[in-house]
């Protein structure tokens, strides 16, 4: 009996059960599936399995590879895609996010042997901690790394982190929505992703970016700020906004 936990996401019942039977026979017995992004999400949470089998072409607001960024900004874990399209550009899409490696359908049973076995022994031999993955993830570049300065008039100011309530975008402006003052200043929201920790804020709408310590409750429609603030949830984020809180639900 094999103890590690392998996570199967694929919306295709057929497949899905197919590798869990293979796994099996294999002797993996700690094996769960899940049929769309918000249950593999809450999966990892709470089971942060030892490798993920994905399905590319995933059916919901996100497909495999959206969803693979997602799962690996929550814990460091290999994945391997399962696909039948051979795309040079859903390749190079995939390719970014480093995968563990491809299982091109239709499969075998030495097809998921091989993989598992050489995925999970690379695993053992180079194990990486979530904590060291969380600090080289999260250290930054700067010396004062609890703030940001901000140019207003003829000054930068300082301003903490913890006091920014959410950055909203207008054209090719921003506004920087603080405890103190607001800040509207000319920069695409793709710069102040970049300025801004990505552990404590989070972009929620195309328009919109969220400290994420600010949030007092949410749906899948909107957030609500501490500062009474309401800011509008994108469909195409919520998955990515949700995986990045610790939540509890009843199932």
């Amino acid at each position: 009996m094999k103890e590690e936990r392998i996570l199967i996401v694929e919306d295709d019942v057929n497949i899905a059960e197919n590798i869990e039977e293979i796994l099996e026979l294999l002797g993996y017995v700690n094996i769960d599936i899940a049929n769309s992004a918000n249950q593999a999400i809450k999966i990892v949470k709470k089971y942060r399995p030892d490798m993920i089998f994905m399905d590319i072409k995933l059916k919901g607001d996100k497909d495999g590879i959206e969803l693979g960024e997602i799962l690996k900004q929550m814990v460091d874990v290999p994945l391997v895609f399962v696909t039948s399209y051979s795309d040079p550009t859903i390749i190079e899409r995939a390719k970014r996010i480093n995968p563990a490696g491809f299982i091109v359908k239709p499969f075998n049973t030495n097809d998921i042997h091989a993989i598992v076995e050489i995925v999970l022994y690379n695993k053992r031999i180079n194990p990486v901690s979530d904590q060291a993955s969380v600090k080289s993830k999260d250290e930054s570049p700067y010396l004062v790394t609890d703030a940001v300065y901000i140019k207003a008039d003829n000054a930068y100011e300082k301003v903490p982190y913890v006091d920014i309530y959410y950055v909203e975008a207008n054209g090719n402006m921003v506004t920087i929505f603080t405890r103190h003052r607001n800040y509207t200043i000319r920069k695409s929201m793709k710069d102040m992703e970049e300025k801004l920790p990505s552990n404590l804020f989070l972009r929620v709408q195309k328009s919109f970016i969220v400290q994420l310590g600010q949030i007092e409750n949410f749906n899948t429609k909107e957030i609500t700020l501490e500062s009474g603030a309401v800011v509008q949830v994108g469909r195409q984020y919520y998955n990515s906004f949700l995986a990045k809180l610790n939540t509890i639900t009843e199932s």
